[in-house]
């Protein structure tokens, strides 16, 4: 097939994707009363549609210190000018929901994610939680001097009442965990998280290690570590995505937390890594975990403090390379939907699960 032929096909696809009630590729993504909490409210599961599990609208990376003592004024009409022609671009592709895992230390902004929503016509996510990887740079005062159940408490009124006056409730708990084995820290927040979903039913995702240090073992170390500690707190392993699983180069540790029922998410593609991802991809298929992968960019984003938001790594990547990649490696149009309609939408329904 020829490329304009195989992208025109890709569209074509994706919009089908994209439809309410595409039953086809859904394999019973719908099950009655499933919902999902987006910036705008309750929607059904079954209507995530094609869904991009883990990307980034707007961010301030500076230390949270910094963030406090040195408030920037951010113009939302400009975010909006320079991150709405990167959504639109998808959106035409039949994508219908975006998740923003941009943590509540990191820029989140509730007011201008539904701004950005409402305006793209994409559905969308946010996150509560805490972040206290990175060298703990986006840690607040409140993570360390609160318990574990007193984190719980915050986490779980942003869910029952919104984040701050917005009204805009949490879509999932968003955690970045960096130690091996995990920090006091870093075992509290995991502890608060654990009370947080069984009250809340919110799926926890979790930054799994540091970046840098790609050592065989050593991202699933820390994987594994916190799947354990939240399955004896009574968490299913069906409430936690390993995010960033992709910086873990033992394949085989994928297959063992995917057997254990979590979710595994390959997150940070960029176009040149086909190969890959089509080999880590493939190989959950081949041993029949299809159905726990989750796949995206952590893609974006306006950077706050940088002249109109610096450099912004665009969402298509996935459309026009990654998924024609994935068709060409022998992967149908069933299982392309099994990863990019039907695994999100169980892996955000908003359910109490217990292990």
């Amino acid at each position: 097939m020829q490329r304009r032929e195989f992208l025109g096909a890709l569209a074509a696809s994706s919009l089908a994707w994209g439809l309410p009630g595409c039953a086809g590729i859904d394999g019973g993504a719908g099950k009655a009363g499933a919902t999902v909490m987006t910036v705008n409210g309750s929607i059904p599961a079954a209507d995530m549609g094609m869904t991009l599990a883990h990307e980034h609208l707007f961010a301030d990376l500076r230390p949270y210190a910094e963030q406090m003592t040195s408030p920037l004024s951010v113009d939302r009409d400009e975010v909006v000018e320079v991150v709405l022609p990167y959504l639109r671009e998808i959106q035409r592709q039949g994508c219908r929901t975006l998740v923003d895992c941009t943590a509540t230390t990191l820029g989140r902004d509730p007011v201008l994610i539904r701004r950005l929503s409402q305006a793209s016509g994409l559905q969308m996510l946010t996150v509560t939680g805490a972040y206290v990887a990175a060298g703990g740079r986006f840690v607040p005062p409140h993570v360390q001097s609160e318990t574990a159940d007193q984190l719980a408490r915050r986490w779980i009124g942003e869910w029952r009442d919104g984040i701050g006056d917005t009204g805009i409730r949490p879509g999932l708990i968003k955690l970045g965990i960096e130690g091996d084995p995990p920090s006091d820290i870093e075992r509290k927040v995991l502890h608060a998280a654990a009370s947080a979903q069984m009250e809340t039913g919110l799926v926890i995702a979790s930054h799994t290690g540091p970046w840098a240090d790609v050592a065989p073992g050593r991202n699933a170390r820390c994987a594994f570590a916190q799947l354990d500690l939240l399955q004896g707190a009574g968490v299913a392993p069906s409430a936690w995505i390993w995010v960033h699983a992709q910086n873990e180069v033992q394949g085989s540790q994928h297959v063992e937390a995917a057997r254990r029922g979590a979710w595994v998410s390959f997150d940070g593609f960029r176009p040149g890594q086909e190969a890959a991802y089509l080999a880590m991809i493939g190989r959950m298929r081949d041993e029949g975990l299809l159905g726990r992968v989750l796949v995206s960019q952590d893609a974006g984003w306006y950077n706050a403090g940088q002249p109109r938001g610096g450099e912004f790594k665009p969402y298509l990547p996935l459309f026009t390379a990654l998924i024609p990649a994935l068709r060409e490696g022998g992967f149908d149009e069933a299982q392309i939907g099994t990863i990019f309609v039907d695994n999100p939408s169980h892996a955000f329904a908003v359910r109490k699960t217990r292990s």
